[in-house]
């Protein structure tokens, strides 16, 4: 019987990194980061230590906390008006759909994914930092095997791959062609700059902050300056809180704006659990929350999603309670995440992103920068027009649920998609009261609103729904459906850890090559 904890990621040799310092006696935040730095090897570019991230806590006895620790708008010390030269739209084709994102060095936004996991590490862990770092420093110097939801996203991201020699070689097998599943890399200059950081983090942070600034700088044709660098800071901050069916569900505030509407979502399909899994009606239902959601995100919802009292004001249960009824009755009218349980109830989930990678690499470091200025997503208002130092928004909302001691930790990667991919496994777990896998791998539906007919545009898995939900949720939203004939990294990797009743269990999501680990 397991003791000691569980671990989830979004490849099998991540989740071993968390699940090798559990072995070790450490703790779910030792676990967490171990895999964290792993995942910068073997789950590049949509992680790196040049990224951003969000982070939800919770300790037994212990109120839950968030950790803001994404990415700051550059541009410091600059001139006013100075213009990004180093900017690039590319269009990547995951089958069915297609997203545009933006890439050069002025896409980079300010880091803080290193910085935060090296304090989440220092307030909460158990074990030293070079056992922590172990790891992914074997794995970089020795090698890692690609996985399938790994070289997926190198397939897709050639167009970015190729924009720099020193990014292409992080991606090429020994013949030089771009690694398929299977391959087995080695990325030995990241095991040295982790090495470094193992030893004297404080000035192996100073030296990586001096080389960004330098070669991610105007100067380069990019936005980030040494001011950028000294004045970005986690912050530690209080959860979202809602109560849900007897569940107490803590998800990330402001700066994320996805942790709001996981939360409105959820108490919107209050009830939901009266239609069967994966009915008619329980499929459309979903659908028409999100409709909901899509509502409430105009270009001021972020500012609003900052202010405690309006989000307050959002969750109300008489405004919710009308929601529900106009739902009802109107049916027809890049990421990754690891979650880990100790067994002292430290329960922790941490979504982690470097966009699609910014196409260039930090000089001899193994490190690719992010492109967290180039996704539209998180850009509703257009590209750089926030003034430098502004914390940019995301829609990356780890979320822990407990009740009486239990505790599930889950969260996704998958740009826009990811709050629904969180949503509908909370709606499978909590209100359908399905397995975990059954919940994650659960057909999903996502919807957006389309921007030339300005009406909502619905993509989904159609593999495990009954025709007539298909023919339905074509029938209701006709405008350019994207039919997915099979689960797809598009809709995101939801990977959940959980204890209950003493237990340990969990499941990494196959869309994203994911894995879980009990130890």
């Amino acid at each position: 019987m397991s003791t000691q904890g569980v671990v989830a990621a979004g490849d099998p040799q991540t989740a071993e990194a968390g699940a090798e310092l559990l072995r070790e006696g450490g703790n779910a935040v030792d676990a967490a980061v171990a895999a964290a730095f792993a995942s910068f090897v073997c789950e590049l570019p949509l992680c790196s230590p040049l990224g951003g991230g969000v982070c939800v806590l919770e300790r037994a006895s212990h109120a839950p906390v968030a950790f803001d620790m994404f990415a700051r708008t550059p541009g410091l010390g600059l001139p006013p008006g100075t213009k990004p030269r180093d900017f690039a739209a590319v269009t990547i084709d995951f089958g069915a759909a297609s997203q545009v994102f933006h890439v050069g060095r002025a896409s980079v936004a300010v880091p803080l994914a290193l910085t935060g996991l090296l304090e989440l590490h220092r307030r909460w862990g158990a074990r030293p930092l070079t056992e922590v770092l172990a790891p992914a420093i074997e794995l970089g110097r020795d090698g890692y095997t690609l996985g399938p939801g790994v070289a997926f996203v190198f397939d897709i991201l050639k167009p970015i791959v190729d924009r720099s020699a020193e990014c292409r070689r992080l991606f090429v097998d020994d013949s030089g062609a771009i690694a398929t599943v299977g391959a087995r890399l080695r990325n030995p200059d990241l095991a040295a700059t982790l090495e470094r950081i193992a030893r004297r983090p404080a000035d192996a942070v100073r030296e990586l902050h001096e080389a960004l600034a330098r070669e991610m700088g105007p100067d380069r044709g990019g936005l980030i300056t040494p001011e950028d660098l000294a004045a970005a800071t986690i912050a530690e901050q209080a959860p979202v809180i809602v109560d849900h069916d007897g569940w107490h569900l803590a998800t990330m505030p402001s700066p994320s704006t996805g942790g709001v509407l996981v939360a409105l979502g959820l108490r919107l399909l209050d009830g939901v659990r009266r239609s069967p899994f994966l009915s008619r009606e329980h499929v459309l239902l979903v659908a028409k929350a999100q409709e909901a959601l899509l509502a409430e995100r105009d270009e001021t919802f972020a500012e609003r999603c900052a202010d405690p009292a309006l989000v307050k004001a959002l969750l109300d249960d008489e405004r919710l309670a009308a929601a529900r009824e106009h739902a009802r009755n109107n049916l027809l009218g890049s990421t990754t995440h690891i979650s880990a349980i100790d067994a002292h109830g430290t329960a922790i989930a941490l979504t982690l992103t470097n966009g699609e990678g910014s196409g260039h690499v930090l000089p001899g470091t193994g490190m690719i920068a992010n492109n967290l200025l180039g996704e539209e997503d998180l850009h509703p208002r257009g590209f750089h027009r926030d003034p430098p130092g502004t914390p940019l928004a995301t829609m990356m909302a780890p979320t822990i649920v407990s009740r009486d001691g239990d505790r599930i930790a889950l969260g996704s990667g998958g740009s826009n998609r990811l709050r629904t991919a969180i949503l509908q496994v909370l709606v499978g777990l909590v209100e359908h009261r399905v397995s975990p896998a059954d919940a994650v791998h659960a057909p999903r539906v996502h919807l957006e609103i389309d921007g030339a007919t300005h009406e909502p545009r619905i993509a989904f898995e159609a593999t495990g729904l009954a025709d007539e939900v298909v023919a339905t949720l074509v029938d209701r939203y006709p405008t350019a459906p994207a039919i997915f004939s099979a689960p797809n990294l598009y809709f995101g990797g939801v990977h959940l850890a959980m204890r209950l009743g003493g237990s340990f269990a969990g499941v990494g999501d196959s869309r994203r090559g994911g894995a879980c680990i009990v130890v």
